[in-house]
């Protein structure tokens, strides 16, 4: 029926904007809370020079964007992120600031997503929730890093929105979501396929529990099922105990501080894989296909069909497992990255019916809903892996070279870091706050039931809800928490980036407990009871308290003598624990009327909230000022500002010279990162490797790493002014003393030391685990027992301060003589330095020297290699000279260790 005339077609820019968004108070918050995530997000966002990781983004990025092609390569990761700089680039130009924009973007996306957990986490549990994603150090910093941790973390809160938004209502276009949510995290990263294995194990269990409360149409076949599903579990947990005993990954061995993967670098070569645990394997395979068998059979179709876990399980499951071929590949000692014709031939050889099996999977399960999803998902996989169709190798690189490789890398355990480093180090330092309101919630969970949803944020208008949403959401977030800190504590490669994935579901679980807080507070009661009173004498207490543990813990105890310091400390304690005492009285007249569980919310609650501040402080200064200082443990291989000051100086020399960026400016093979980044606009840049040659004299300016440093002297000879930077510094790794291994070598020295002369070394008892924790506690009784000790990590904690640690240990921590760290030099020739008065003293006219034994080195190979470089006993960091003791032992000056280690006849300490 055509419309009246006097009718109007309504334009959505005609419909008030009121109409669609209730401008209410919990609006607004959430309105304010993302201004700030934008600023925090993009404010100095090009300031921080570009890590080692961030140069391999965004250098291939731009060659991307200059029309130089990119091909998918596993050691950067997925192609995702290269898609969206080369974009930014195109967009806006490039620079440090536009190559880490769409990951700033992403962060605030993430945050602004949280608007659809308003029913998940109740009223103000998702306004707090999007408040812990903007003051968190680790969302703050790599929501302005140029990794793709800020990608994931979108794609994350999506996936887990999905999963909730279509078990409540069962409605297909939450599967698009989810599948849109699973392939763009493949095209991101490889934590895709951790975050793949927490949602099946997830999903499947839930399945069970499913099925083992409702009844079964033929219940003859349910203990069968039951019992072939734990004969599976076990039988496929004993070829992974086997797997990984046996040699497929070995242990983590203790390495020296490395620099991360460079791409088209080699991996190691796969450790063959015991026979024992394939067929265990295959065994565990088999009887989950019988289990399926009972399943079908006593539960029944129609009814396995209305189940939405298994829809999920289904989906998920049959989409990935083609990507999943890596796996037997490796398992059977192949090469599951090695691209040759016959690497291909074995590799196709599990993936061809392994995709046959999940394309039969799928048309079995819903043939329209499967198919619409795998368009979805190969359409989008095809699209970035294959870079817009210019390179076909990368449809095969990202389904099995992504996980092949990374599958390589878990054994290399780069960075050697310990079991303990996301536990005890970096959760403790950075995202205390989420950790200790995650376990609130968990607590909560277990001993308080969850409230039902808010009616009134309900969207279910497709079907009957299956779950009870707040409760449904807590059992999800508390399992991701768990499985993702024993996930990523155990994969070999353990870097501080990945703390974020830890940290999230952290900060949603949060968000939950912190609103049960919130919403359970007599908020009435306490304004009638004074509470603006109540609420100042509370942190009065708090802090008197906090100031009076201080003077008991710290190296000025009172009560110690008369001196006028000691007489200071002592006054300090008495006033604070009287102002402890006097509040607390007050605080027990005034909320006497009160029940006492509203003081323990309350009091819990204030306590959060001071966290809240801390961690907010924790955050600026990590993003803010310590940005490129190795002082914070939330990086790894980190660039330091030399970089951008030798930058500044080539810039600003070659515009005085040049009238542009046309100076010869070299550099090596050790500055590659970050100079291929930082010089790609200077078109008289030369590489020169590792080789420096004598045509270099000509070079003005010429930027070199320590480790070429021996072989450019006689090439500069006295014609260059040298200046030295710090290039990379890693952070203080003194933690590194309590691993395994570093224990082992010290009881191996102890037991020595304690044996007669002669004794070898080979004949020293393996140690036990109460060896290691007895020795463990040797090493952290200082911090319970001497108050410098505690004083010292106080200041680490709390101020980024090694000052007192340096001074217990006897080391320099000032910046500038930081270790472990990397040098470089810039060499400045001088007669173009007289030309320029801030850079030169005057004219200079010597020549070069010719160095005599130039050319007329002679290379020897090692008879034997003793240690390798780094800082734990047998290693070393340029050593100077050894000398023979009379026993055949060894003595070896560890220069940049500052110390002499005593070897014995093999080299072993």
């Amino acid at each position: 029926m055509p419309p009246a005339p006097d009718q109007e077609n309504t334009s959505f820019l005609d419909v008030p904007i009121t109409s669609r968004i209730a401008l209410n108070w919990q609006s607004l918050l959430f309105i304010a809370i993302l201004l700030a995530t934008i600023l925090s997000r993009l404010y100095l966002l090009g300031e921080r020079v570009m890590s080692h990781d961030e140069t391999s983004h965004v250098y291939f990025s731009w060659l991307f964007e200059q029309g130089r092609g990119y091909k998918h390569d596993p050691v950067t990761h997925g192609p995702l992120q290269f898609h969206l700089m080369a974009l930014s680039y195109f967009l806006f130009g490039d620079s440090d600031f536009t190559a880490r924009l769409p990951h700033a973007l992403f962060s605030i996306a993430t945050v602004a997503f949280l608007w659809y957990y308003r029913r998940y986490l109740g009223r103000v549990g998702w306004l707090v929730a999007a408040l812990l994603l903007l003051i968190s150090p680790y969302m703050l910093y790599y929501g302005r890093y140029a990794r793709n941790e800020s990608l994931v973390t979108l794609f994350g809160v999506v996936m887990f929105w999905a999963i909730l938004r279509y078990f409540e209502s069962g409605a297909p276009r939450y599967l698009y979501w989810f599948t849109a949510a699973i392939v763009l995290h493949f095209a991101t990263k490889e934590t895709s396929y951790i975050y793949t294995a927490q949602a099946l194990v997830f999903l499947a269990l839930y399945f069970i529990s499913r099925l083992l409360q409702t009844p079964w149409p033929h219940r003859e076949y349910r203990n069968r099922f039951l019992m072939a599903i734990i004969i599976a579990i076990l039988l496929l947990v004993g070829a992974t105990g086997v797997f990984l005993i046996g040699g497929g990954a070995p242990l983590p061995s203790v390495t020296e501080t490395v620099l991360p993967a460079i791409p088209g670098e080699a991996p190691p070569p796969s450790a063959p894989v015991p026979i024992a645990s394939l067929f265990l394997a295959a065994g565990g395979v088999l009887v989950l296909l019988v289990a399926a068998y009972f399943l079908i059979r006593g539960y029944t179709l129609p009814k396995l069909r209305a189940e939405r876990s298994l829809d999920l399980l289904i989906l998920l499951g049959t989409l990935v497992l083609p990507f999943l071929a890596a796996i037997p590949v490796k398992m059977v000692g192949w090469n599951p990255i090695d691209y040759s014709y016959q690497g291909m031939l074995r590799t196709g050889a599990f993936l061809i019916p392994i995709a046959l099996i999940a394309i039969g999977i799928g048309l079995w399960w819903n043939p329209r809903l499967w198919l619409g999803n795998a368009a979805l998902y190969y359409s989008i996989y095809t699209v970035f892996y294959t870079t817009v169709f210019t390179n076909g190798a990368g449809f095969f690189t990202g389904m099995v070279g992504s996980l092949g490789y990374w599958l390589v890398q878990q054994s290399v355990n780069r960075g050697s870091q310990p079991w303990y480093y996301y536990a005890f180090v970096q959760i403790p330092i950075y995202e205390y706050l989420p950790a200790l309101g995650s376990l609130l919630a968990l607590g909560l969970a277990f001993f308080a039931r969850p409230a039902a949803s808010d009616p009134s944020e309900s969207t279910n208008d497709e079907g009957s809800s299956e779950i009870n949403p707040q409760r449904f959401t807590v059992t999800l977030l508390g399992f991701w928490m768990i499985t993702s800190l024993l996930a990523y504590s155990y994969a070999g490669e353990k870097m501080p980036w990945l703390t974020v994935h830890i940290a999230l579901p952290m900060i949603l679980l949060s968000g939950w407990s912190f609103s049960y807080l919130i919403e359970r507070i007599d908020w009435a009661a306490l304004r009638a009871w004074r509470g603006i009173i109540v609420l100042a004498l509370l942190i009065v207490f708090l802090l008197s308290l906090a100031g009076t543990l201080g003077s008991l813990l710290g190296t000025l105890p009172p009560f110690q003598g008369k001196q006028l310091e000691q007489l200071q400390a002592t006054s300090t304690f008495l006033f604070s624990i009287l102002v402890a005492i006097a509040s607390g009285i007050g605080l027990v007249y005034l909320t006497k009327p009160w029940p006492r569980i509203q003081v323990v919310r309350l009091l819990a609650l204030t306590i959060f909230a001071s966290l809240g501040l801390l961690t907010a402080r924790t955050a600026l200064a990590a993003s803010f000022i310590n940005y490129d200082y190795a002082i914070e443990y939330l990086v790894y291989a980190h660039s330091a500002p030399g970089s951008k000051l030798i930058l500044a100086q080539v810039e600003d020399i070659s515009k005085r010279t040049t009238d542009g960026l046309d100076i010869v400016v070299a550099y090596d093979d050790v500055t590659t990162y970050p100079f291929w980044w930082y010089l790609r606009n200077y078109r008289n840049a030369r590489f020169f490797g590792a080789n420096p040659t004598r045509d270099l004299r000509e070079v003005p300016i010429i930027i070199v790493g320590d480790s070429n440093f021996t072989k450019i002297e006689p090439v500069v000879g006295q014609a260059f002014y040298p200046f030295d930077y710090i290039r990379m510094w890693w952070p203080n790794q003194d933690y590194w003393s309590l691993k395994w291994s570093s224990i082992d070598a010290e009881r191996r020295r102890d037991w020595a030391a304690s044996q007669p002369e002669g004794t070898p070394t080979t004949s020293t008892p393996p140690m036990t685990l109460a060896e290691y924790f007895q020795r463990v506690w040797t090493h952290i009784q200082p911090f319970f027992t001497n108050p410098a000790v505690r004083e010292a990590v106080w200041d680490i904690w709390f101020n980024r301060d090694f000052t007192k640690w340096g001074a217990i240990k006897k080391i320099d921590t000032s910046l500038p003589n930081w270790q472990p760290s990397a040098s470089m030099r810039m060499y400045l020739r001088k007669d173009l330095a007289a030309q320029i008065w801030n850079y030169g003293v005057g004219p200079s006219t010597q020549e070069v020297v010719v160095d005599p034994y130039e050319g007329k080195e002679v290379t020897l190979n090692a008879d034997n290699i003793i240690g390798m470089d780094g800082t734990e006993a047998g290693q070393f960091k340029r050593p100077r000279d050894l000398a023979f003791a009379p026993d055949g032992t060894l003595y070896v000056a560890d220069t940049e260790n500052h110390r002499i280690q005593h070897l014995d006849r093999t080299g072993r300490p």
